[in-house]
């Protein structure tokens, strides 16, 4: 069984804390079948048994309870206590069985109960913007993880991934088109932009039109302007 528990309806305001005006703290759980579970505690600090103990996951010791930090994320013991009165949202993840797997987004670390994870719970754990997109490094290679696709995690190291804005428009010889922004040496840029094999490549900047040495570097922005030419300086 794996699931969700939701944001805690109370938050804290100007840093202070606070819980619900009867004295009581909500949290919502999604379980498996999806269907949301309203557990409420009278106190603000349950255990991680508490926990999944009220919201039905049971027996405790046979789930992962663990706690997404926006950003990061920890596991919470049975024992451990969980403060519903800081500042923030309060989200968890539930998990059958024990093995743990981990992940970094930009670095910062995640812990995950199952081997795979879909594209929206990596949203989700890492509060990633619909207009960028995840990136998997993996054996020196990068692989855009595909809106609701899956990855396999790791069982024995640690799977590291990447946000960055989505695809970009850009111009070569008058035609329009959809890259990735980021750093690319001029050979990559060629690659990816199609330019016919042994031509040279320029960008026009501030209506200069500049050739791209071998090798060169260039971070690729929204709406710039690129001129293919074939290498005896005649345009292409």
């Amino acid at each position: 069984m794996n699931g969700i528990i939701g944001d805690a309806e109370d938050r804290v305001k100007d840093g202070e804390k606070h819980h619900h005006p009867h004295g009581s703290f909500e949290i919502l759980i999604k379980g498996e079948s999806q269907d949301e579970i309203s557990v409420t505690f009278g106190e603000p600090d349950p255990s991680g048994r508490q926990i999944l103990s009220k919201a039905g996951f049971v027996p405790e010791e046979d789930h992962a309870l663990i706690q997404l930090l926006l950003p990061g994320s920890r596991l919470i013991g049975m024992n451990d206590k969980v403060d519903l009165r800081n500042k923030g949202r309060h989200v968890f993840r539930v998990f059958g069985g024990g093995e743990i797997f981990l992940f970094t987004v930009d670095d910062t670390g995640y812990q995950w109960g199952a081997s795979k994870i879909n594209e929206a719970d990596l949203r989700d754990a890492a509060v990633v913007p619909e207009e960028k997109v995840l990136v998997l490094e993996r054996d020196g290679e990068e692989a855009e993880v595909p809106a609701g696709g899956d990855i396999e995690l790791s069982h024995t190291g640690v799977e590291h991934l990447r946000t960055r804005h989505g695809m970009i428009t850009v111009t070569l010889d008058g035609d329009e088109k959809r890259i990735h922004p980021g750093m690319y040496t001029t050979e990559k840029l060629i690659q990816v932009l199609g330019v016919e094999a042994g031509y040279l490549l320029n960008v026009v900047e501030d209506g200069e039109l500049i050739p791209l040495q071998p090798n060169e570097k260039l971070r690729v922005k929204d709406g710039m302007i690129f001129i293919s030419q074939v290498p005896s300086g005649g345009s292409s």
